[in-house]
């Protein structure tokens, strides 16, 4: 499992490292996908460490993101700053998401969790004309 990890976050990087903001929108977003996936899973099964795992991989996914320029392909410079806006949004919420499982507030991070993933699928609203 780890393994796939650091194969993704590596695959982040390089994209990153071409330049190529595309490709590096894509990976950023596979990762922030296994990071939510792996949350899910862990409160599922009841496993505090896949959730601090997930959160780990969203918060390395989203400095990746907070590094690439928006306006190579998003069309309005409106929804950019929205867009920013979003992000910082999941940024807070996936850090109330992680102490209160630290805490062992489990209800309480599952309410984190739904508004992490409704920040998710705003942007995705954004960008994707949802």
């Amino acid at each position: 499992m780890k393994k796939i990890l650091i194969t993704a976050i590596a695959s982040a990087t390089f994209a990153f490292a071409a330049n190529s903001s595309t490709t590096t929108i894509n990976a950023t977003m596979a990762l922030m996908n296994q990071g939510m996936d792996k949350i899910q899973k862990g409160f599922l099964l009841n496993q505090k460490s896949l959730i601090l795992d997930g959160i780990s991989v969203i918060k390395n996914a989203d400095a990746i993101f907070n590094t690439v320029d928006t306006n190579s392909f998003i069309k309005h410079n409106n929804k950019t700053q929205v867009t920013k806006n979003i992000s910082k949004n999941l940024s807070n919420n996936i850090e109330m998401l992680e102490q209160d499982v630290k805490e062992g507030k489990f209800s309480d991070a599952t309410s984190d969790y739904g508004k992490a993933l409704s920040n998710c699928v705003a942007c995705h609203t954004i960008i994707r004309g949802w």
